[in-house]
């Protein structure tokens, strides 16, 4: 008989970290899903045929509302006995981890995809070094999703437990088949009527929050636009105003500004890839940058934020361009001289796929991601 492994995350969307990985996990575990209830929770366990079970969760911090998390989280176990626990996000990591600690959960993961308190100031950021404090004390394994993450737990005195990381990183790896500019079946996104053929486009993937960069990014374009009238901004992703706010300014400028064109969040996020010239990662901080592996792997050259997340996948020059955090007037100049550039965006492009795929083929991540969950029974 399998040993029963929870997969255990904040919102059902995060859940997507693990398709397809979850087939693998079958091979040894019984996996089971938890997150808070929505539609995406049922399709994915029906995807990947799995059962699923729901505990509410709020991603920011509400003493009430925690605390009846908790209690059905630790109803939950209780009940059920997982022998594997795997909390993801800092709240259900936490949650999840008391739950476990209290039920004796035999063993309980704790996986690192970023650092929220890295984004906040004052009695805020203190209760979020906290929180993940107590979640790495209570877990009885801490994996990270970079060496850059996993640098920092150990710097801010998060913990001195041992942190491990899979292969170079990335939670789920990137498909190159699925992820390539010549994959035929990706649908075309039919955007003629705002970008003509002759456009020179960048293009942004992830949430539209002020720790993305995305007040910089729109601020840098317009500068641009100004001077290349035929320069376009394509944003996809959804705003979430209750955790990062956008300057009033920016928001107009992307609701309102005829060559910024916004889409909401998408499930497949490949057509619009194949749209840009170039894509642009401004972000503040980063657990590991899914979308800069994607971009890369659909041969789209990057520029993105010299941090920590990100400077492990990028090598400044060869796999893509690295700048100057907060600056817009480096953003500009970056995004102005490599568009001004095609021989050095087709070098970074062909150099930038073939080192995400060196280093984060899906498959070889599957493959050690199993060993590594494995190896945790003969501890």
């Amino acid at each position: 008989m399998k040993e029963s492994f929870y997969i255990i995350t904040t919102v059902p969307v995060s859940l997507v970290f693990f398709s397809g990985q979850i087939q693998i996990l079958k091979s040894k575990f019984d996996v089971e899903v938890v997150s808070s209830s929505g539609e995406f929770l049922a399709e994915f366990a029906n995807a990947e045929k799995v059962k699923s079970h729901v505990v509410d969760m709020e991603r920011d911090i509400s003493i009430v509302k925690d605390l009846k998390s908790l209690f059905i989280m630790t109803r939950l176990f209780s009940r059920n006995k997982p022998n594997f626990i795997h909390g993801n996000t800092p709240k259900a990591g936490l949650i999840s981890m008391i739950s476990g600690w209290l039920t004796r959960v035999p063993k309980r993961i704790y996986y690192i995809h970023g650092l929220r308190y890295q984004g906040a100031t004052g009695l805020k950021k203190l209760l979020l070094m906290a929180m993940e404090k107590v979640s790495c004390r209570l877990a009885t394994h801490v994996f990270s999703v970079s060496q850059g993450v996993k640098d920092t737990l150990y710097n801010d005195n998060i913990t001195n437990k041992p942190v491990e990381l899979i292969g170079y990183g990335s939670i789920n790896g990137i498909d190159e088949h699925d992820f390539s500019n010549k994959n035929q079946s990706i649908p075309t996104i039919n955007a003629s009527n705002r970008i003509a053929a002759t456009d020179f486009v960048y293009g942004f993937i992830g949430r539209l929050v002020a720790d993305k960069g995305i007040n910089e990014l729109v601020s840098a374009f317009l500068v641009i636009n100004s001077n290349y009238e035929n320069t376009r901004l394509v944003l996809v992703g959804p705003y979430e105003a209750h955790l990062s706010r956008l300057d009033i300014q920016t928001q107009n400028a992307i609701e309102q500004h005829p060559n910024i064109i916004w889409y909401d969040w998408q499930s497949d996020v490949r057509p619009f890839y194949k749209l840009m010239d170039i894509f642009v990662f401004p972000s503040f901080r980063e657990g590991f940058g899914v979308s800069l592996i994607e971009a890369l792997s659909m041969e789209v050259p990057v520029i993105c934020s010299d941090i920590s997340g990100c400077d492990e996948i990028i090598k400044h020059d060869e796999t893509g361009i690295l700048v100057r955090n907060f600056s817009i007037d480096s953003l500009a100049e970056a995004m102005i001289s490599l568009m001004d550039n095609k021989k050095k965006r087709l070098k970074l492009a062909k150099k930038g796929r073939s080192e995400v795929i060196r280093k984060y083929k899906r498959t070889k991540v599957w493959e050690n991601t199993i060993a590594a969950y494995r190896s945790l029974d003969m501890h």
